[in-house]
């Protein structure tokens, strides 16, 4: 049974930019870095946006985050990720 998810391919510049905005840094500061305009971090937002059918940011970060998840190794047979074993909190370990 599929996740039937379209599997899209991210360029090194677009991996680039999703991990400093997953960092927190803002638009301005993330063109900083790469060297590039804020208005080109928009376009390269809105052109995932467009690729992945969503309509705004938040459900960009939701996609993107789905899609991670979905694609992983060993996410397909139901076994853990490799690298976050132990990262689920049982309810007794909870404030």
């Amino acid at each position: 049974m599929g996740t039937g998810l379209r599997k899209i391919t991210l360029s090194e510049r677009e991996r680039e930019l999703i991990a400093l905005l997953s960092q927190g840094h803002t638009d301005v500061a993330a063109a900083e870095q790469l060297g590039i305009s804020p208005r080109s971090v928009t376009n390269i937002l809105r052109s995932l946006m467009d690729r992945l059918g969503v309509d705004n940011r938040f459900q960009l970060g939701l996609a993107l985050g789905f899609l991670r998840k979905a694609h992983a190794p060993g996410a397909a047979a139901g076994r853990p990720v490799p690298g976050r074993e132990g990262t689920t909190a049982s309810p007794e370990s909870r404030p």
